[in-house]
């Protein structure tokens, strides 16, 4: 299983490289923006806006912590991609192959799910020590609610893997893209299922109608407030879906003779 895993991280060399330079950018550049958002123009920017009423307090702070959230994504984010590894694969011609080697179908599957989690965690690591730099020098977040960031983030990743691993399954070889999509709308499904009311005032408010008398004013850092405060919310769901796609991945890949 050892063999495989370092083979599928070969097919993700070219995103390692990526990752790398990612890395440097996200590390200058969130530095940067948290000492202006303290010391410079953008701390200034606040002020102004604050001082014409243009902006609560709490909609400026939200904003800048918004910034931050996408700076601890993109690490995570830009490391792994598990369709590469199909799409490696399909090309290589080793669905042909990988059935004489002496390990069962359950565990070259594990191999696949373990190689992308072990990605994540060296960008969950990664992460952290800049979570630690960057809460030492701004006020924005909090160590802690950098934690929360990271884990929605590794969180929302794993889910995404997860269901681009069963559906590359499902759908065969050279149909990786196709595979990509049906995750991402999996994800924007199951999230609007989980929150049809706030869905419902968004819409509302996209076509100017209004709130109507029996609807709430819309939480408009909501969202943000639970990156931040509910990550293990996330963490368990994706320990949900990647138990249910590994069951059902391994269910279709039995079927088609162990195709992986």
């Amino acid at each position: 299983m050892k063999g495989l895993i370092i083979k599928d991280i070969m097919c993700l060399r070219k995103q390692l490289t990526v990752f790398a330079y990612v890395m440097a950018a996200v590390v200058c550049v969130s530095v940067m923006y948290v000492l202006s958002a303290r010391f410079g123009n953008i701390a200034l920017a606040g002020r102004q806006i604050l001082a014409e009423n243009q902006m609560s307090a709490i909609d400026v702070k939200n904003l800048a912590a918004l910034a931050l959230i996408l700076f601890m994504l993109l690490p995570i984010a830009c490391i792994g991609d598990m369709a590469n590894v199909f799409a490696a694969d399909g090309k290589a011609g080793f669905y042909k192959i990988c059935g004489a080697f002496p390990l069962s179908l359950k565990k070259r599957l594990l191999a696949r799910f373990l190689t992308i989690y072990a990605l994540f965690g060296i960008g969950v690591l990664i992460d952290l020590l800049l979570a630690s730099v960057l809460s030492a020098l701004t006020d924005i977040l909090r160590f802690r609610e950098f934690l929360g960031i990271i884990i929605s983030s590794a969180s929302v990743m794993s889910i995404y893997s997860a269901l681009l691993i069963f559906f590359c399954i499902l759908l065969g070889y050279g149909r990786e893209q196709y595979a990509q999509i049906f995750s991402l709308l999996s994800m924007a499904a199951g999230t609007v299922l989980c929150n049809l009311k706030k869905t419902k005032q968004i819409l509302w408010i996209c076509l100017d109608i209004g709130y109507g008398k029996d609807m709430e004013p819309v939480a408009m850092w909501g969202a943000v407030d639970f990156i931040k405060q509910k990550a293990y919310i996330l963490f368990l769901i994706a320990c949900g879906v990647s138990i249910l796609s590994f069951a059902a991945g391994y269910f279709i890949a039995d079927r088609k003779r162990g195709m992986i």
